[in-house]
């Protein structure tokens, strides 16, 4: 086969220089163009001169991608039921808030020993203690900080109600030791003290009275009061009462007059 190949390009070869003698004696060397012929012809007729060039190299389509649902970065939780938020695990800790049904949270903590999330008070500040039984929480919960139980609240003390006293016993044996200065008749200026007997061990202390307007009062278990300096022409009527935070006693009166 070489053979062949090597015949043709003599004879090719020669059929050029052949045509080459019947150019015009002015120009005996070959076009530039035909060179450049001959030295391509004789170039694709070498061995190994084509080379086989695939036809067509397929490019590997996309490979599809699985869907990836992210997982929320912050925990919610939602509820099945209207659930309490306590200060703390129980219904001993005061209640402070509550999640709906159709809510939700951000949680912040858990306890896992008690079943309870620690969320952000829904519509509120601060934080309170949900109860994991009917609470269905959505993201990562592994980071959470665990929290520990707090205190329980001290009951506020129930104050003993104070028996109210029973009102003292009025007083007895009221004296008037009176002094009578004439003035101008038929008018006296008055003067003195009266006494009293006290008959209860319950007693605030005493009002004293002049007419019908108190005049002053004195401490539990004096049993004395001045006769104020009137000046009348008429006898005065003083009264004596045992007072405490139950009640009063009667009034006891007493006439005094001059000379």
């Amino acid at each position: 086969m070489f053979k062949n190949r090597s015949f043709i390009i003599v004879s090719i070869l020669l059929i050029i220089s052949l045509t080459a003698c019947n150019l015009p004696s002015g120009n005996t060397t070959p076009t530039p163009d035909l060179v450049l012929t001959v030295t391509a012809q004789a170039t694709l007729l070498q061995p190994g001169a084509f080379s086989a060039t695939p036809e067509f190299t397929s490019t590997p389509g996309p490979t599809s991608t699985a869907e990836f649902t992210p997982t929320p970065s912050v925990p919610e939780v939602t509820v099945s039921t209207n659930t309490n938020c306590r200060t703390g695990p129980g219904t001993q800790y005061d209640l402070v808030g509550g999640l709906l049904v159709g809510q939700k949270a951000v949680v912040v903590g858990k306890n896992t020993s008690t079943n309870y999330w620690i969320i952000n008070n829904p519509g509120q500040s601060g934080t309170c203690w949900l109860w994991g039984q009917y609470a269905t929480v959505s993201g990562n919960t592994a980071g959470l900080t665990e929290y520990a139980i707090p205190p329980t609240p001290t009951p506020s003390p129930t104050s003993t109600p104070t028996a109210t006293p029973t009102p003292p016993t009025a007083v007895s044996n009221l004296l008037a030791a009176k002094a009578c200065i004439p003035i101008l008749a038929p008018n006296y200026q008055y003067g003195g003290v009266i006494t009293w007997q006290d008959n209860s061990n319950n007693e605030t202390g005493f009002n004293i009275y002049l007419g019908a307007n108190l005049h002053g009062s004195v401490g539990p278990n004096i049993t004395t009061y001045p006769i104020p300096p009137v000046v009348s022409a008429v006898p005065i009527t003083m009264s004596v009462e045992a007072y405490n935070s139950g009640g009063k006693s009667a009034k006891v009166d007493i006439v005094i007059f001059c000379p």
